[in-house]
């Protein structure tokens, strides 16, 4: 048995996580959040610690006796995602904490990302890989839980309906729609976490995955699933750049209140760019499914399925 803290476990894949840990009745999990309380955990009996990441002092001593953080906080600029994540990371150093996860799980954070957001995810990947713990990336690639938005399957995560609208009967395609892009359902994500615990070591990049299909699968399996015919829109490389450049202000907003004010249809485009240029959600590894056979993912079949069956959903 080991400590874990889960920083940003009150809610989205954070909590997915911390349920996932809990379930296994291995570890004891203690979640740090800006917040004192939360319904989900009191009732699963984990202990919240409210943190400052501008207090090093307070955030070291809510880690003194942790030997895994595995940070989940969300954020899509500097001041939200990149800032707190260093003052975690110091703070863990500081407290003796022996393993680091940054908060990552989709696109890998490179230096020449064609998404904003992402791009500035690269000084914490550089300061983890130089902090001298033990650490890794968890890749999922995209949560499959966002076919299920206008559901429950979405789970503890804001809809969000980008490609593949399952609800609407649309999509949005970069390119072609052949790319092939990873897939894991949010809980299953927190069960590969969970069973990572008790690896002897972490490598240095932990990829999972549910499925790994192109988007004209995806539409053909969510057409089953409906029994109706999706309308698809194909987008080239130009026309993702086209509308980047022409664009003069924000027309969709982002489902998370927390980034209102974010230019999420530029987030949107960017990471278009992304899938057609070096679709990093697209990768083949699974090195993590192979490292942890106890974890059986959902495929998305049988996901959409489950969530929108015809019979169900009418």
């Amino acid at each position: 048995m080991v400590k874990v803290a889960v920083a940003g476990g009150t809610g989205g894949i954070g909590l997915h996580i911390v349920e996932a840990i809990v379930a296994t009745g291995k570890h004891e999990v203690i979640v740090l959040s800006r917040r004192a309380s939360h319904p989900t955990l009191d009732a699963l009996g984990v202990r919240m610690i409210a943190v400052s990441y501008d207090d090093h002092a307070a955030l070291t001593a809510a880690l003194e006796g942790v030997h895994t953080v595995i940070c989940t906080i969300a954020g899509l600029d500097e001041a939200s995602m990149v800032t707190p994540q260093l003052a975690l990371l110091n703070a863990a150093k500081a407290a003796g904490v022996t393993r680091f996860a940054p908060s990552e799980f989709a696109a890998r954070a490179i230096p020449d990302n064609p998404v904003e957001a992402y791009r500035l995810k690269w000084p914490v990947a550089q300061a983890v890989a130089r902090s001298g713990l033990e650490y890794t990336i968890f890749e999922a690639g995209i949560f499959m839980n966002y076919l299920a938005s206008g559901t429950p399957g979405v789970g503890h995560l804001h809809p969000l309906r980008i490609m593949i609208d399952v609800e609407h009967a649309k999509a949005t395609s970069p390119g072609d729609g052949n790319v092939h892009i990873v897939y894991t359902r949010a809980e299953d994500v927190g069960a590969f976490v969970a069973a990572s615990l008790d690896l002897p070591r972490w490598p240095e990049f932990s990829q999972m995955r549910g499925d790994r299909l192109t988007l004209n699968e995806i539409v053909r399996l969510a057409e089953e699933a409906r029994g109706k015919k999706f309308e698809v829109t194909y987008l080239s490389e130009e026309q993702i750049l086209a509308t980047l450049s022409s664009r003069e202000k924000p027309s969709v907003v982002h489902p998370d209140a927390r980034f209102a004010a974010f230019d999420f249809e530029k987030f949107i485009y960017e990471w278009y760019l992304e899938v057609v240029r070096s679709n990093p959600i697209g990768y083949e590894g699974r090195n993590l499914n192979k490292l942890c056979p106890q974890v059986t993912p959902m495929g998305v079949k049988e996901f959409l399925q489950t969530w929108w069956e015809r019979s169900n959903n009418g």
